[in-house]
């Protein structure tokens, strides 16, 4: 009887070994696939912060998916030449996506993860796409897999700054630029390497902020003058547009051939080069201005313009020989406001822009109420009274510095603006959408 009692406890001891052998296993195996999960959950987090950090702000283009895949790998590769963790000539486009090589990660212990990235577009940027990232992380038997959205905003080139000029930004004498609805929307930008990239004198005021880039890059204030925003010192060289003349010049329908008197109207006009026209007061002039180089042209007053002028962009740049002059008062309104005429059809649908003149001085020393619309040239002069409302923003564009003097007085009016002016190139970057995060 004692034996079989014994025979009874030695199986029970030995099912209670098995059961805890068993029990020990299940949490081992538990607690190797958490970990593995875990670690699969990390590589996710890893591979959608790569992508947010290579792609959060940077400038997109492309007229389809396909087109902004091909932008997208082409930034990623620029951006990745030096990279550790993958060969960046392996990010591929297609009409399918942005495809990554795996990335192999590896752990203190020698254990190691993979994480495979793609990128995909549903539309090209003016169709308000959806970026797709997504990110999957291997590790060991754990397979994780999480997705996060980008947006392209329409980012034009006056969104921060009213005022943008490769060269100094000079003001004196009680010249100001200020904001039309807010103070930021007037405020400076200049990246010239100088050292004293803007520099203000006597009265001088800026309603916002004022920023200048480069190692050397300052700014000095003289004689009360005051900017009322913030300073910003040594900030990134923004991407100057490729202005876009090409295309203006099938409107041209009057040619003009010398001086224009007083109390005429006009239509879509031609300034062959070597002219060198002045139009009198009074004159009207609807459509486009198209001047060719060299040319001096040279605006009286009164004269009220409702389209844009274009320039042929010189090939030497020579500031005596290119220039338009405004001596009195002018006053432009948008192409959108143009007749109901055949004669402008395909012209109003170019909004945004008043002026596109690289390589041409654009002086003005009389007053011009309200520009409806951006303005990129060479080098830009307000001297005099000259003062009023200008929709859009100012961009010099040459090593000439953008000068502001006398009682010269501009009010930037951004917030009313056409966000991407015809000419001044694409204008889009990549956002991260908040919210979208997903797995």
């Amino acid at each position: 009887m004692a034996f079989l009692v014994t025979i009874i406890f030695v199986a029970l001891f030995a099912c209670m070994a098995v059961a805890l052998a068993t029990t020990s296993d299940m949490n081992l195996l538990v607690s190797r696939n958490r970990l593995e999960s875990n670690q699969a959950s990390v590589l996710v987090e890893t591979g959608l912060f790569l992508a947010q950090k290579e792609l959060g702000g940077a400038p997109v283009s492309g007229n389809s998916a396909s087109a902004v895949h091909a932008a997208l790998a082409s930034h990623l590769r620029d951006q990745l030449t030096y990279s550790n963790t993958l060969d960046p000539a392996a990010i591929t486009a297609s009409e399918d996506g942005v495809t990554f090589p795996p990335i192999t990660l590896a752990r203190d212990d020698g254990r190691t993860g993979t994480v495979e990235l793609s990128i995909t577009a549903d539309g090209g940027v003016g169709s308000n796409p959806t970026i797709e990232i997504a990110a999957t992380g291997r590790f060991g038997n754990a397979v994780r897999t999480a997705y996060y959205n980008l947006a392209a905003e329409a980012r034009g080139p006056f969104s921060e700054f009213g005022v943008i000029s490769k060269a100094r930004i000079l003001m004196a004498n009680n010249a100001r630029v200020q904001g039309a609805n807010t103070d930021a929307e007037g405020s400076i930008f200049s990246s010239s390497d100088s050292q004293y990239a803007i520099k203000m004198s006597n009265n001088a005021t800026v309603s916002g902020n004022a920023g200048v880039t480069g190692d050397d890059g300052s700014i000095q204030l003289l004689n009360s003058a005051a900017i009322h925003g913030d300073q910003a010192f040594d900030q990134p060289e923004p991407e100057w547009p490729e202005i876009d003349t090409a295309g203006f010049e099938q409107y041209v329908e009057q040619t003009i051939t010398g001086d224009v008197a007083g109390d005429q109207t006009l239509h879509n006009i031609y300034i062959p080069a070597g002219t060198n026209p002045t139009f009198s007061g009074n004159t009207d002039i609807y459509g486009i201005v198209y001047i060719e180089s060299p040319n001096t042209v040279k605006f009286g007053g009164n004269t009220n313009i409702c389209g844009m002028i274009v320039t042929e962009e010189p090939p030497v740049e020579n500031f005596n020989t290119n220039r338009i002059l405004f001596q009195g008062s002018v006053t432009v309104s948008g192409v959108e406001s143009l007749p109901d005429d055949s004669r402008y059809d395909g012209l109003r649908d170019q909004t945004g822009t008043f002026m596109l003149a690289p390589g041409f001085q654009a002086n003005f020393s009389g007053n011009f109420n309200t520009i409806s619309g951006a303005m990129a040239a060479g080098q830009f002069i307000f001297s005099g009274d000259a003062n009023g409302t200008i929709s859009g923003g100012l961009m010099n564009l040459s090593d000439a510095n953008f000068l502001l003097k006398g009682n010269a007085h501009l009010t930037i009016d951004r917030q009313n603006a056409d966000l991407t002016p015809v000419g001044f190139g694409s204008g889009y970057r990549l956002v991260c959408v908040t919210g979208s995060y997903k797995d």
